[in-house]
């Protein structure tokens, strides 16, 4: 791992993860500094390894507490359009439940897929629920103000955690979900939702 600062690169078999630091002030704000080393980052990771970019603020929430990042949204397309490179699966955290959107980007003369997740119940006790209109709607529904955006799936009332399973070819990512304070705590984890990226076709599919 590189770690200039509090920011980093992991690379591993078959992935390089990218680390922002976003943590302050709300809504995450980078330097001028991280700016360029994320931009650098992106141009240099492996064109066989997914990129996987991780966050603290989301790019876009559907919850009733704090909401998307607009400047992280906003930030993330100009640095893949200045590095020519786009993430294959964006990760943050942040809101205390767990949301599953998908991008639809025009890329390389076709539709991609990226998987705009977040993740973030994973033990603070003060779980965030949806709004009342992402609550209300048919999945999947398209998110205002975002054409090329649905939200997918979503868990507001229970803890949990993402496991991602990467191959050469594939990405497998599933969200968790572990018994609530008053359940046995001897219970399994139960999943709540799975999908497969598919790297060739940059689609992906529901279940593992």
């Amino acid at each position: 791992m590189t770690q200039p600062n509090v920011y980093w690169t992991l690379v591993a078999p078959f992935v390089t993860v990218l680390g922002l630091y976003t943590n302050v002030p709300q809504g995450g704000q980078l330097d001028d500094t991280q700016v360029a080393w994320l931009q650098t980052e992106l141009t240099a990771a492996a064109q066989d390894n997914a990129v996987i970019l991780t966050m603290h603020h989301p790019p876009v929430s559907g919850d009733s507490f704090h909401g998307g990042s607009a400047y992280m949204f906003n930030l993330i397309d100009e640095v893949r359009a200045r590095s020519g490179r786009t993430p294959d699966l964006v990760l943050a955290g942040h809101v205390h439940n767990y949301q599953r959107f998908t991008r639809t980007l025009a890329e390389a003369g076709g539709n991609w897929q990226v998987p705009y997740i977040v993740a973030g119940s994973g033990g603070y006790w003060h779980l965030h629920t949806m709004a009342s209109d992402a609550k209300a709607a048919a999945l999947p529904w398209v998110l205002p103000g975002h054409a090329d955006i649905q939200l997918d799936a979503w868990v507001d009332d229970r803890h949990g955690f993402l496991r991602v399973t990467a191959t050469p070819t594939q990405l497998t990512v599933t969200f968790f979900t572990v018994p609530r304070p008053q359940e046995p705590w001897g219970g399994a984890p139960a999943v709540a939702d799975t999908f497969t990226l598919d790297r060739s076709t940059h689609s992906f599919r529901p279940g593992g």
